[in-house]
């Protein structure tokens, strides 16, 4: 009977504890954003961008985000600078909204498209 006890309050721990992580797994997802647009402008000395993404149909829309110290910058899938961005360049903003605040943490510059010949 003892042993009993012993093994379903060890359930009821393990049980616990996974849910518990799972909700915090959960809630830091939730907390993460990705935008993929045009970029409109980019101040690299006050660390802010400008994006327009193109939303489900057709329509366009302006997100500013403020650049993280540790932001990682991505230009055709080698690391790069928030001086080597451009107005024009596609990119994939990962960002969190902190504060209200919208806070770019990654930046990826995708390859231009490849021409056929």
């Amino acid at each position: 009977m003892k042993k009993l006890a012993v093994v379903a309050l060890a359930a009821l721990f393990v049980v616990g504890m996974v849910s518990s992580a799972v909700a915090a797994q959960k809630k830091a997802s939730e907390q993460h954003h990705r935008v993929v647009g045009e970029v409109v402008s980019i101040d690299a000395s006050a660390r802010s961008i400008t994006v327009k993404e193109t939303a489900k149909g057709g329509e366009a829309k302006e997100m500013s985000f403020t650049i993280a110290e540790k932001a990682k910058v991505m230009i055709h899938g080698k690391p790069g600078t928030l001086e080597e961005l451009k107005p024009g360049d596609s990119v994939t903003v990962k960002y969190e909204k902190k504060d209200n605040v919208d806070i770019a943490e990654e930046l990826n510059v995708a390859k231009p498209a490849q021409k056929k010949s």
